[in-house]
């Protein structure tokens, strides 16, 4: 990551491509006009199955839009996805998806609660019916049923998100999502009792203006590396722009 900080894009790229980040060294491989070996480690990183939908929308694949070969690996993503999702618990998927819809609006003040809060509790309980009834098996089926429950509003329903990431976690060690979302859910819990968070995922509007939850000082940004959680002067600086955009 200082590598990527400092536009080091040779360096960066092989750092991830030594940590197994096929899809961050791609990025840094097109960041650093290297085409072709962009598009191979991007084709590798979605054989090992790539989760991230958001492929169009990232700019330091922007290098790659015009070769004809970018179409074709948007188009092997799509499969891949659709193959993964076929062994999916559907309705899992759709209760993940409906609890991102009620959250899909430029600032959480837009949010009308009255209407959520239900909705929330509602998808909380069939998540637990699903899962009590054997209904979930794969690692993205415990990681869309973990987001569900990281939108609790108890300290017990976030141990329970954190529960469910790590149990995605541990039945696919490279989900960088379920494991961004363990850390996530650990913070949220700290954040709850009142205590210093320990990735520093997790923000808190005081006075009107955005700051990043109080972080233990003892954990370092290597250690959020290996939870796919970013420095803590990203957290920072996002902290900032939110204020900045009001």
């Amino acid at each position: 990551m200082a590598a990527y900080e400092r536009k080091d894009w040779a360096a960066c790229a092989t750092a991830f491509e030594q940590a197994k980040d096929l899809y961050s060294a791609a990025c840094c491989r097109a960041q650093a006009g290297a085409l072709d070996p962009a598009f191979a480690l991007l084709a590798r990183a979605i054989d090992d199955g790539l989760r991230d939908q958001r492929l169009a929308a990232d700019d330091d694949l922007a290098p790659l839009h015009a070769d004809p070969r970018w179409q074709r690996e948007l188009d092997h993503l799509a499969a891949k996805t659709a193959a993964r999702r076929a062994h999916l618990n559907a309705e899992l998927i759709q209760i993940y998806e409906d609890d991102q819809a009620d959250r899909a609006v430029a600032s959480y003040e837009q949010i009308d609660w009255s209407k959520v809060t239900p909705r929330d509790v509602a998808r909380r309980k069939r998540v637990d019916e699903i899962i009590a009834a054997g209904g979930a098996r794969a690692a993205d089926d415990y990681y869309h049923a973990a987001m569900v429950y990281q939108h609790g509003d108890a300290v017990a329903e976030i141990q329970r998100a954190h529960d469910l990431a790590v149990q995605a976690v541990a039945l696919d060690p490279t989900y960088d999502q379920a494991k961004w979302l363990a850390a996530a859910s650990e913070d949220r819990k700290l954040m709850y009792e009142h205590k210093a968070q320990k990735w520093g995922t997790q923000y808190k509007k005081v006075d009107g203006a955005w700051i990043v939850w109080p972080v233990d000082p003892a954990i370092t940004d290597a250690q959020r590396d290996e939870w796919n959680v970013p420095p803590l002067a990203d957290a920072l600086a996002h902290a900032a722009r939110m204020n900045a955009a009001k």
